[in-house]
């Protein structure tokens, strides 16, 4: 799933790292807070790492996700 996420500063990207840290089926592949972008890898729905993202302070909308290869 890509996320874009409103991250002002390095503080945000640290939350949304922390908040998406603390679920256990959330995978974090990359976050760029100068693109405002976090990808993720999860078995949990969009909405649910959506609430996790704003949980974190930021304002966060599903922007795309593909599906597993395997």
């Amino acid at each position: 799933l890509e996320f874009a996420v409103q991250m002002s500063c390095q503080g945000c990207a640290d939350a949304v790292r922390a908040a998406l840290d603390a679920a256990p089926d959330v995978k974090l592949l990359e976050l760029r807070p100068q693109e405002q972008s976090v990808l993720v890898e999860t078995t949990a729905a969009a909405e649910r790492v959506r609430e996790l993202l704003e949980n974190s302070g930021c304002r966060a909308v599903l922007k795309g996700m593909g599906g597993s290869s395997e």
